[in-house]
């Protein structure tokens, strides 16, 4: 059982391909409020068919609301270049805010900008792809490539390259 930490597009996922459930039984989920509160109503399914998410009744039964201060979201946003801030975000920000604070939790994103955000800030061993999360469910499922562990390495590993280059975080002027 992992301490999960989840971002929207993966609580959207596993609602679409109908593995919400099984995911909430074998690991503990955690969501950053941000995430749980404004960033998750919907997902469609293959017929274009929309289907609302709505977590309000799982808190603190299924699924744990973590979150953090306005100030801390201000600050934190101040790690990074210009460019990259935009590419992040709120929810995301919060997810990474907290992996810092609590480093049982494991952060499970598909988004390109987190991901790299987690090698730019040394939190890579605190990450884990949509396909590891799954398998460590015992679930193996064919998945779309934007969930696959490769995918994930390689987004990764371009935020190491970004860190090696000083790309991304805002260079200290001290």
């Amino acid at each position: 059982m992992l301490l999960l930490l989840l971002d929207a597009d993966v609580i959207i996922d596993l609602h679409r391909v109908g593995l919400w459930k099984q995911i909430t039984k074998f690991h503990q989920i955690n969501i950053p409020s941000i995430i749980l509160h404004r960033e998750v109503y919907f997902y469609e399914d293959d017929n274009g068919a929309r289907h609302n998410i709505n977590l309000d009744e799982e808190i603190g039964i299924t699924i744990n609301e973590l979150s953090c201060s306005a100030e801390e979201l201000l600050s934190f946003k101040e790690n990074f270049d210009r460019v990259f801030q935009e590419e992040l975000h709120d929810g995301e920000k919060e997810a990474l805010i907290l992996l810092q604070k609590k480093d049982e939790l494991v952060l499970c994103t598909c988004d390109h900008a987190a991901i790299k955000a987690l090698a730019l800030l040394d939190l890579s061993d605190q990450s884990i792809s949509f396909e590891s999360m799954l398998k460590k469910a015992g679930i193996n499922k064919k998945l779309e490539f934007k969930h696959t562990e490769k995918r994930f390495k390689k987004i990764l590993s371009e935020g190491s390259i970004m860190k090696i280059q000083g790309r991304g975080l805002k260079k200290n002027t001290d």
